[in-house]
């Protein structure tokens, strides 16, 4: 009885934390920030792809990490750093000093990703009757990170209005709240891989996500090439909101109001795919980006902002219609590392994608960028999204 209580007190804490880790004051105005210390658009994906070569370096063996040691000393690592580098972020005034603030975020987001996610399934596999609840869970994860970011924006738009510095300074606070979180966490007892048998252990990896599973493949592709559509639309949004001369007061607003659409989808994607199918939505998932790109493009102001919506559509169905295909077919030994792979992909894709998005953004302006790369989209469709759905009949069994 002890076990199924700290079971079940598991469940609000992660999704807790989510909350708490995403509530990032400074995001919503992080553009501004930086450009406010020198920095052009090019200088800031450059930052971004600095980050997600990072990542593309410590993902899969944070991931590793997390199913060979455990899911609760992974977090407890990831809350410092996260502590660390909003701190190195508040004190930094030069593209290296933004530097080491995305190396050191670097390591607590690759710690995060995918573990968390992992010890939600380890945790739900031990309670009774919450096999079909686990699409919900992963949508409420998403609402709750997503509901943190959106306070948050509300917070840091509002004390920009008085000074980019006060976003940077309550997040140096807040960010050192998540490992006090992950400290209350229990660690569910569950199947692990061999501790003298390293490479065997990811050759099994490697067999059980890309040669033996057609379908694992292309959920892995999907969601890689979704989560890329919808991060670099996010690092151009605010640029984009100032080269129309939206007031930075509406900032806050703005994000918060994309964050909340994301937190809305993916607590109702579950119920969405089971009302309209899971092939309507990987179509649906599919268009939402192209539409996105090409209403910015073709559209100013506000009527770009609005199309901005669409990639937060797609974020939220994405997240958990995808993920969660992913988790129900992955075993509890590797879980953590097949997670952390997707995310792998996408911050590898960025960095070698996101510094052309700010050279067409500088040299050819907003609207070629976007033309560009949806013109990308459509041409992911039909090399990721298409294959997926003619193996629609595998992708709706969970165990296929």
């Amino acid at each position: 009885m002890n076990e199924t209580r700290k079971l079940q007190a598991n469940i609000p804490k992660i999704l807790f934390w989510n909350g708490a880790r995403m509530f990032l004051v400074i995001m919503p105005v992080v553009v501004p920030f930086f450009q406010s210390h020198g920095l052009n658009m090019e200088q800031i994906f450059q930052l971004q792809s600095i980050f997600a070569i990072s990542l593309a370096i410590l993902e899969v063996p944070s991931g590793y990490i997390a199913d060979f040691i455990g899911r609760k000393g992974a977090l407890i690592v990831e809350g410092i750093f996260h502590g660390i580098a909003y701190s190195i972020l508040l004190f930094s005034d030069s593209f290296l000093g933004f530097v080491c603030f995305e190396l050191a975020i670097a390591v607590a987001v690759s710690l995060g990703s995918g573990t968390d996610v992992a010890l939600l399934y380890d945790t739900m596999a031990l309670l009774p009757d919450s096999k079909e609840n686990e699409s919900k869970v992963l949508g409420q994860k998403l609402f709750y990170s997503q509901t943190g970011e959106t306070l948050a924006a509300l917070l840091g738009g509002a004390l920009a209005v008085y000074s980019l510095t006060l976003p940077a300074l309550a997040n140096a606070i807040i960010g050192w709240v998540p490992l006090f979180i992950v400290l209350s966490l229990y660690e569910p007892p569950r199947q692990l891989m061999s501790k003298q048998k390293h490479i065997e252990n990811f050759r099994y990896i490697y067999r059980s996500l890309f040669r033996d599973s057609r379908l694992l493949r292309y959920i892995i592709l999907n969601l890689i090439f979704y989560g890329l559509a919808t991060l670099l639309a996010v690092w151009a949004f605010q640029g984009y909101w100032k080269a129309y001369d939206i007031p930075l007061s509406y900032f806050g607003y703005i994000w918060a109001a994309y964050n909340l659409t994301v937190a809305l989808t993916a607590r109702m994607a579950h119920n969405l795919e089971r009302r309209f199918g899971a092939v309507a939505l990987i179509i649906t998932i599919a268009i939402l980006p192209v539409a996105g790109y090409l209403g910015m493009a073709y559209f100013s102001v506000w009527l770009g902002v609005i199309s901005g919506f669409a990639f937060q559509f797609c974020r939220g169905l994405t997240q958990v219609i995808f993920r969660d295909a992913l988790n129900k077919r992955v075993s509890g030994d590797m879980r953590a590392t097949a997670n952390s792979i997707s995310s792998l992909g996408v911050r590898l894709s960025f960095a070698f994608i996101g510094p052309l998005m700010g050279y067409l953004i500088d040299h050819q302006g907003y609207s070629t960028a976007f033309y560009f790369f949806a013109g990308v989209f459509i041409l992911v469709f039909f090399l990721v999204s298409l294959p997926l759905l003619k193996m629609r009949h595998s992708f709706l069994n969970a165990g296929g």
